[in-house]
């Protein structure tokens, strides 16, 4: 029984200690593949992230900037709000 609850206590600091980080990482990683799909988007509909940008933000922002922001908020979104099945 005690062998049981430290494996529990040792499962609950790696989750509080690597949680965060694998997080991180992943929100990182969502950003770069957000920025390298913003930047193709951006070539492809200049016009649509040109509107976009002055609709948002009232000044010029490239679109691989809008899409690492996209990115990297969608990456807390989804893991702050898990889905329930």
């Amino acid at each position: 029984m005690a062998e049981t609850s430290n494996n529990r206590l040792k499962g609950f600091v790696g989750l509080v200690l690597f949680g965060p980080l694998v997080i991180a990482v992943m929100a990182i990683l969502a950003m770069i593949m957000g920025a390298g799909a913003g930047w193709i988007a951006g070539l492809i509909f200049p016009q649509v992230f040109e509107n976009l940008s002055d609709l948002v933000f009232t000044e010029e922002v490239p679109a691989w900037q809008i899409g690492a922001m996209l990115g990297f908020i969608a990456t807390f979104l989804r893991v702050s709000f898990p889905r329930r099945r």
